[in-house]
């Protein structure tokens, strides 16, 4: 096996509480491969985020971003209008970041700078000497095309459209120059591929099977499940097509049905929308999903945005749950229409699936264990972590952006 690195991780926050899927995702990949590699991470927040977490990563914390909201978010989104970098770029580039990541690179002798979220790619640019790998966790223009195409209002299909824009032309730049680059799905990676940029490796999602696993069933005929991160907003666009175009034609051929919504950070609006709505069971954020994932019947995924792999669909593939999902909702997992769960892409044809499976606990448990058997032979966190820990070698073998770009113009 090849020697220990020591890798410089740079992010927005350390990855706890694991409450949504970037967290997920990130805790349980350097968790793992600190244990076996010299691993730093470079993020906003203070020493006590940790909560004793991941013994091994080094971490090192600048202050936080400033949480912008009312008249001076939409100031700041305002002058936005006239940078050549999309909002979410700008929003998380501050001085003292920078001014730390460039500490820390002149005080050791990093192999390799992973950047762990596509918008701080902004960053490398002043670290050209040192091998990157960016993991890229969606292909984010994707998620602002689809906002612009889903926008109820001109002015934000207009807004939207302009970020997308933004977030191609910065993302095919920012991964064309890195050393390496990571996909979480197929589909994503064939994105990048077609920008033209061949270095890039499969890395998938993964699930902790042992935590969702559960022998007993406590499932409620009339209970459907919304778990996601209720202040993400192609989760809220999701959820809201859900309440206005689905559920009603539920409930018309099952007048007891319900759908308890839960995930973290619900916005007071979005609660306040939800509990207007007969037929919902609004619980927000909660200590444990696991019970509530036992209690459904079925799980709804009513996703029309989004990009990357969710996170969600494997927890509840290996908690033995069946599902309706869109196909934008279960896109880049290795998923086949009525064999792990449903594919229903418009309203009436959702409501269906999702009656006829509250109908029939054999389907469910049809379904249920082919998703379980899924997970458990392709979306284990310790085979995500070897596929990621093997883009690091190849990254730090391929060189630095520098010397990449050195032997471009040789």
């Amino acid at each position: 096996m090849s020697r220990p690195l020591r890798v410089l991780v740079i992010d927005e926050y350390f990855p706890y509480p694991p409450d949504s899927g970037k967290p997920i995702r990130t805790g349980n990949l350097l968790r793992r491969l600190s244990e076996r590699h010299d691993v730093t991470l470079l993020c906003y927040g203070i020493p006590s985020d940790t909560n004793g977490t991941a013994p091994r990563l080094k971490v090192e914390f600048v202050d936080p971003l400033t949480d912008y909201s009312g008249a001076a978010l939409y100031s700041r989104l305002a002058a936005n209008l006239f940078s050549p970098y999309p909002y979410s770029v700008t929003k998380h580039y501050t001085e003292r970041f920078l001014d730390r990541l460039k500490e820390l690179v002149a005080k050791n002798s990093y192999d390799l700078i992973q950047c762990e979220w596509t918008p701080y790619a902004r960053y490398l640019e002043a670290v050209r000497n040192v091998p990157t790998l960016i993991a890229s966790h969606n292909v984010e223009s994707q998620i602002w095309f689809r906002r612009s195409e889903h926008s109820d209002s001109a002015a934000g299909r207009v807004f939207f459209g302009m970020q997308a824009k933004k977030m191609e032309s910065f993302e095919r730049d920012a991964l064309r120059d890195a050393s390496w680059v990571t996909a979480v799905s197929q589909e994503d990676a064939d994105i990048i591929r077609k920008w033209g940029i061949d270095r890039v490796s499969l890395v998938d999602n993964g699930v902790d099977l042992g935590f969702y696993y559960s022998e007993s069933s406590k499932e409620d005929d009339d209970e459907m499940l919304f778990l996601a991160s209720l202040d993400w907003a192609p989760n809220i666009d999701g959820l809201k097509y859900f309440l206005s175009e689905i559920l009603p034609l539920v409930v018309a051929q099952q007048p007891k049905a319900r759908l308890t919504i839960a995930g973290r950070k619900p916005p007071a609006d979005l609660r306040k929308y939800c509990e207007a709505i007969a037929n919902t069971n609004f619980v927000g954020e909660v200590p444990d999903v696991r019970p509530y994932l036992e209690k459904a019947a079925v799980i709804v995924v009513p996703l029309r945005v989004g990009g990357g792999s969710r996170l969600k669909i494997l927890e509840a593939m290996a908690a033995g749950k069946a599902m309706v999902s869109t196909s934008v909702g279960a896109e880049g997992l290795s998923v086949s229409n009525k064999v792990q769960l449903i594919l229903a892409d418009d309203p009436k044809s959702f409501a269906d699936a999702s009656v006829r499976l509250m109908r029939s606990p054999g389907e469910r448990r049809r379904l249920g264990s082919a998703g379980r058997k899924l997970v458990e032979d392709k979306y284990s966190w310790d085979e995500c972590a070897r596929k990621l820990e093997a883009a690091w070698f190849r990254a730090a073998k391929v060189g630095s952006p520098a010397s990449l770009q050195k032997g471009a113009g040789a």
